[in-house]
């Protein structure tokens, strides 16, 4: 007996869970702030920036403003995944009712900034 389709199956598509990437125009801006270099700068830092990182995580509601995202590279994106509750101490990673425009982040082991368009250190 041969497999075949319904008629509704074949009219049904999967909607994708895949959210889009961050847009273009905030991705230039991102990397005009960090000048390509990890806002974060872990130990271990790999230097060059490469991952837009949401301090608020998106299945809790994050955006893409620039107050909520930081520039970091692959080993210390990684690193808050790993360790959440020291990326929340630091301000890498926000709890969805925190407002990221009012809480601060530890900015390259230099100190505590804000971020925006520009970084505002504290």
């Amino acid at each position: 007996m041969a497999l075949t389709r319904s008629p509704i199956a074949r009219r049904t598509r999967l909607k994708s869970r895949v959210k889009p990437a961050v847009p273009r125009d905030v991705l230039k801006a991102l990397a005009a702030r960090s000048g390509g270099l990890c806002e974060a700068a872990l130990p271990g830092c790999l230097g060059r920036a490469t991952d837009p990182c949401h301090r608020v995580g998106r299945a809790q509601g994050g955006g893409d403003a620039l107050s909520g995202l930081w520039h970091g590279c692959r080993r210390c994106h990684e690193w808050c995944h790993a360790q959440p509750a020291e990326a929340y101490d630091l301000g890498l990673m926000l709890r969805s009712w925190q407002v990221p425009e009012l809480e601060p982040m530890a900015y390259r082991s230099a100190g505590w900034v804000l971020l925006g368009e520009k970084v505002t250190w504290l």
